[in-house]
């Protein structure tokens, strides 16, 4: 009889951003998320970033880049969820899953208070994010696909929320 092999989600190590690469070009048929997370890891934009490894191999990943919220009294720290990736032979297996749930647990302990993502909402829903939450926020993301979800009991609970640079021309 033979075990399955350990998934392990850990934070990104430097010497990972080709694997990395390599699970979101799979991932998304394509460089754009990869390119994104290449720059955002450049910028310093990166609040959180784990990956889940099996076999000493990277095949998922998720990245929370810093928001800005700007209020009309100041402005307050929040993340987005951008991107969540998996290895095309790891997809439907709940890894996806369980590198948000340990990246939300994460970001609470950090003492975030507000996290946003654009994404499909029958598969985020499911962790609390809210399209009704994210409605008193200007994006230039909002719309069907633009969620938040309260992770302290003192977020912003309006503002216009602007994305990090590596976001310039994406939406």
């Amino acid at each position: 009889m033979t075990s399955a092999p350990q998934v392990t989600i850990r934070p990104e190590r430097p010497g990972e951003a080709a694997a990395i690469r390599n699970v979101l070009d799979a991932a998304f048929g394509g460089p754009a998320e990869g390119d994104l997370v290449d720059r955002l890891r450049a910028a310093g934009d990166l609040v959180l970033a784990l990956v889940a490894v099996e076999n000493d191999a990277v095949v998922g990943y998720i990245a929370w880049p810093r928001l800005l919220i700007e209020t009309p009294r100041d402005v307050r720290n929040a993340v987005a969820l951008a991107p969540l990736g998996v290895a095309p032979s790891h997809q439907r297996s709940g890894m996806g899953s369980a590198l948000t749930r340990a990246s939300l647990t994460q970001l609470k302990e950090n003492g975030e208070r507000l996290a946003f993502v654009v994404g499909d909402p029958l598969f985020y829903q499911r962790f609390g994010f809210s399209l009704e939450a994210a409605r008193a926020f200007v994006s230039d993301y909002a719309g069907e696909y633009f969620m938040a979800l309260t992770l302290a009991d003192d977020p912003p609970e309006h503002g216009l929320v602007r994305y990090p640079a590596p976001f310039d021309g994406l939406a």
